[in-house]
């Protein structure tokens, strides 16, 4: 809850359940909204997940930021059998759904893709930027030192030596890094066209974007950080994150709302905290809530026994799948594995760009709502 992740997922289930109950509730329950934070410790938040499923008597429990993190927290949602509408980004934990169904069935990733497909976007940006007229031969990967990244750089390595493409260096580092301008000023001596960091956990994105525009290398800031996609960004850095390339993940930006009820919910979200959401896990964890009152509902009206029976809500849960996505602040469909359905249709991580204090889609063409533009002091 110190982070802008957790804050987000908080106040955007706080104000689903706002929303909920002004509506009757669910099946004529009151919402109520209890918090647990894991401070980004596998203890702490194993302790916060069972005090909230059986002191708090949670039905269903929504968040989870860290992969590692997410990881322990499963072992006692199999435990507790609670429903699990989740964040965080490793192929493990889709994975443990495969291999033991009935153990961790109670988990959904609900707030971003899984982190593989990360790579996949990855890719797609470096192509993106070649037939723009940017080339780029070498890349230099800044990453955090933690689980979630390791999935990323197996299946984006492959993919980038298809294209002829070299890692010049791949680094790694610890959450609070802010020593870049070191590495900022290797990769320019290594001749890489862009940096790429592949960040969530490390929390100095602005840091990262500050001395790259102080020191203004021949070399683009473009890949995977979150802390791009906080709409107070570009203010934060005193609007040197001008021209830094991004993926917003989720599938959503508050230039770029998805779906009706994603602009809708931004705007509300505004109106009730004064600015807008800080992290894309607010998306997430808003739909988490109205899916969750989604699937209650469907199991009442099929006339189950007990329609908050978490056993019963995996099968409706299940029943979004492609053929029957649901439409929320982003078009949600789980595969069977119940990882969050990744594509142009579903929830991807759009490429994206500041520039000039806005943030704008550049591709795919089907979303773009912007065009690439290049720092005036790149030489290519």
């Amino acid at each position: 809850m110190a982070t802008p992740e957790g804050q987000a997922e908080e106040k955007a289930v706080k104000l689903a359940a706002e929303e909920i109950n002004a509506q009757g509730g669910i099946l004529g329950y009151k919402v109520e909204v209890v918090v647990g934070d894991t401070k980004l410790d596998s203890n702490t938040a194993t302790s916060e997940f069972r005090r909230l499923a059986t002191v708090e008597n949670a039905d269903v429990i929504i968040g989870g930021f860290s992969s590692g993190v997410m990881t322990a927290m499963m072992e006692t949602m199999a435990e507790t059998k609670t429903l699990f509408l989740s964040d965080a980004s490793s192929p493990a934990h889709a994975q443990k759904v495969e291999q033991n169904y009935e153990k961790y069935k109670y988990w959904f990733r609900v707030s971003q893709n899984n982190g593989s497909t990360f790579a996949l976007d990855l890719a797609d940006m470096v192509k993106f930027l070649r037939d723009s007229g940017y080339e780029v031969k070498k890349v230099y990967i800044i990453r955090d030192e933690h689980v979630w990244t390791d999935p990323v750089m197996a299946a984006l390595k492959p993919l980038l030596e298809e294209m002829g493409v070299e890692i010049v260096k791949d680094v790694k580092i610890p959450r609070g890094y802010s020593e870049y301008e070191q590495l900022i000023l290797e990769a320019e001596s290594l001749n890489a066209d862009l940096i790429m960091p592949i960040l969530a956990i490390s929390g100095t994105g602005d840091v990262l974007a500050k001395q790259w525009a102080t020191l203004k290398p021949n070399l683009l800031l473009a890949g995977h950080d979150l802390a791009p996609i906080d709409p107070e960004f570009y203010e934060k850095t005193n609007g040197m994150a001008n021209y830094e390339i991004f993926l917003a993940d989720g599938g959503a930006l508050v230039t770029a709302p998805p779906t009706e009820k994603c602009r809708e919910f931004v705007e509300a979200y505004k109106a009730k905290y004064g600015h807008y959401p800080e992290s894309h896990q607010a998306y997430g964890a808003y739909d988490a809530v109205y899916l969750y009152k989604m699937v209650v509902e469907m199991a009442a009206k099929n006339g189950e026994k007990d329609p908050f029976n978490p056993d019963v809500l995996v099968k409706y849960l299940e029943k979004f799948d492609a053929s029957n996505p649901v439409k929320l602040t982003r078009t949600i469909a789980f595969y069977p594995n119940h990882d969050l359905m990744w594509g142009d249709d579903y929830v991807r991580n759009w490429i994206s760009q500041w520039q000039d204090g806005k943030q704008y889609i550049i591709y795919p063409p089907s979303v773009a709502n912007g065009e690439l533009k290049l720092p005036p002091w790149i030489e290519k």
